[in-house]
């Protein structure tokens, strides 16, 4: 290789070198940013958990739904490469757990947020039925879930679909992130039982000042709307924690070839020092000899 295009490919290096660093220092901004977020929101959550709680023990409970009937899972992914194995993890998990929400023949159906979980999901040839944006802040998550939000409850009203699922990745000890399949609806037994096995936790239980039906709707709003927000907190760090990851693998191979085409320009340099010098001393000696004779 001539020194002119070693000289390019350095210099090409450092340039991706460069944007990779870039890179890596967003995805650790996002990181922080998107897990505060949903540290916050776990505060708010156990704050909604205690006014749960004041509903069961002030109301009795409400008829729970019986988990039948079609299910909806909405699958949570990324819309941009150089994260690894971001999507195919969520890929696997539909492909292990899809038999068991198909229990007694019924129908499984896909909500999709971020293309390359799309691509996946249609090219299996499952039952994609809607697309939503992948929130690409912060501030565009609130939006998000509030679309969602309104289908789910369309859903539920004119084709009486009770089941709904999500599946994202979270950031998980030991690794950058974990898949997780969670049921968001029916309300059933068991999730109704973290609320009736307990007592309230200060000496007086407070009132409710609206009728019951009126607090179970904006208990279960909050209740969709912190499940889903969650998610997508989740997932949107795990996504850059896993580009993070991809970008230090990228970093340390362009470093590696960095040093080696330095390595071979430093070589084909003083190759082409020494044959100019050899050169001089040629044609030195060629003049002297001429003299001499």
């Amino acid at each position: 290789m001539t020194i002119q295009a070693l000289e390019r490919k350095i210099k090409t290096a450092t340039e991706l070198l460069s944007v990779v660093k870039t890179m890596k220092a967003m995805a650790s901004v996002n990181i922080r940013t998107y897990e505060r977020a949903v540290g916050s929101l776990a505060e708010y959550g156990r704050t909604i958990n205690l006014a749960w709680l004041v509903f069961f023990l002030r109301a009795g409970g409400f008829p729970l739904v019986e988990a039948k009937g079609p299910a909806v899972v909405l699958a949570i992914g990324s819309d941009q490469g150089m994260c690894g194995q971001f999507n195919e993890v969520i890929l696997q998990e539909i492909e292990r757990r899809e038999p068991d929400l198909r229990k007694d023949g019924e129908d499984v159906s896909y909500w999709v947020s971020g293309e390359r979980v799309l691509g996946g999901l249609v090219d299996s040839g499952r039952d994609v039925r809607m697309h939503f944006q992948l929130p690409g802040s912060l501030s565009a998550v609130d939006t998000e879930v509030m679309a969602i939000i309104e289908h789910m409850d369309r859903q539920r009203r004119e084709q009486g679909i009770q089941r709904f699922y999500l599946l994202n990745n979270r950031p998980a000890k030991g690794s950058a992130y974990e898949s997780r399949l969670r049921k968001l609806l029916p309300l059933d037994k068991e999730w109704a039982a973290r609320f009736e096995q307990r007592t309230w936790p200060e000496r007086s239980l407070p009132q409710i000042n609206m009728a019951p039906k009126d607090f179970f709707g904006h208990l279960f709003s909050q209740y969709l709307f912190i499940s889903l927000y969650r998610a997508f907190g989740q997932s949107l760090a795990s996504e850059n924690a896993a580009r993070l990851s991809s970008m230090q693998s990228a970093e340390k191979n362009i470093d590696e070839m960095k040093d080696r085409l330095t390595m071979e320009y430093r070589q084909a340099r003083q190759t082409q020092i020494t044959g100019e010098l050899m050169d001089v001393v040629s044609g030195f000696e060629a003049l002297r000899d001429r003299d001499e004779s």
